[in-house]
């Protein structure tokens, strides 16, 4: 597990999401994705970068992750990946051998802090990441989740509540992982949005009740995800801001006239919430206020 102190009072995460790397093909989009991401961190300074899952996809990810590594080295930043639900996918189709394989990829970067997790805990790449106050009693706990290719298991509802639990009662928490939970739909559908919806909320295959986990035990303040590369909305729900990232790949499906970027969060010390905003390609940053509002008016 890797400590973060918090230093001039604020503590910056660039969230990039679905980046799709593929050694083999389109060489050129592929370019134009390792632009965003260095340009992304010169522009806001991040302590640390998540990216949340969809890594790449191809025969030949090793040598991308090779790639990948090598710019973050360069760019002197600290990376936590957590598994999409294509990566690994083209080594095994009919398994987990190729997702394992592909964790493999990740493990022991150059500022890379992804760990493969508790043996106890199915998936690959369940680990937290402290940032403020000390090891031991942080101000914050950054939980990295494998969302498989949609679904969650009961080990890591497990392992989130007792590992949540061990850092006691003062801390806050944020999650992030690939693929969103059937909250996002709900959020959208009854609460009050910030962003965009533009395609339909791929969810996880049936709800594992991890949000449920996550609310009830009043410490997690949001959850950072991807998937759904045209959506990039935020809402609450009971407490806990969903948020989706920005679309940071373009060797994959997009839409045409929207920006590709990033999310930065920023957790300031003392504080128990956090602030988001968008990047994007043009180098812009700004905080969503489009409002979505949308409640049944039910009347018996």
């Amino acid at each position: 597990m890797t400590h973060f102190p918090i230093k001039n009072g604020r503590f910056r995460i660039c969230q990039l999401t679905d980046i799709h790397l593929e050694h083999d093909r389109l060489h050129e989009e592929g370019e134009m994705t390792y632009a965003l991401i260095r340009n992304a961190v010169r522009d806001t300074s991040p302590d640390l970068v998540v990216i949340t899952g969809d890594l790449a996809w191809g025969t030949n990810d090793d040598k991308e992750i090779d790639r990948l590594s090598e710019e973050f080295e360069k760019l002197g930043v600290i990376w936590a990946p957590v598994l999409g639900n294509h990566d690994g996918q083209d080594l095994d189709d009919h398994g987990d051998g190729g997702r394992r394989m592909f964790a493999g990829f990740l493990l022991n970067r150059p500022g890379g802090l992804f760990e493969l997790g508790p043996d106890s805990v199915k998936g690959f790449g369940n680990y937290t990441v402290t940032v403020g106050g000390t090891p031991e009693n942080p101000q914050w706990v950054l939980f990295m989740l494998d969302s498989h290719r949609g679904k969650f298991d009961i080990s890591q509802l497990l392992w989130y509540r007792d590992t949540s639990e061990k850092f006691g009662a003062g801390h806050s928490e944020l999650a992030f992982f690939h693929v969103p939970i059937p909250e996002f739909t709900e959020v959208w559908d009854y609460g009050d949005c910030k962003g965009f919806n533009q395609e339909r909320v791929c969810a996880t295959d049936m709800n594992d009740g991890l949000f449920s986990v996550m609310a009830k035990g009043g410490r997690m303040r949001g959850i950072f995800v991807g998937h759904d590369h045209i959506n990039d909305y935020e809402g609450t729900l009971h407490g806990v801001r969903l948020c989706y990232g920005r679309g940071s790949g373009y060797q994959c499906y997009g839409l045409e006239g929207m920006e590709h970027g990033a999310r930065i969060i920023d957790l300031f010390d003392g504080e128990k919430d956090f602030k988001t905003a968008i990047y994007l390609e043009s180098g812009k940053v700004y905080e969503q206020t489009r409002i979505h509002s949308h409640k049944l008016n039910i009347k018996g």
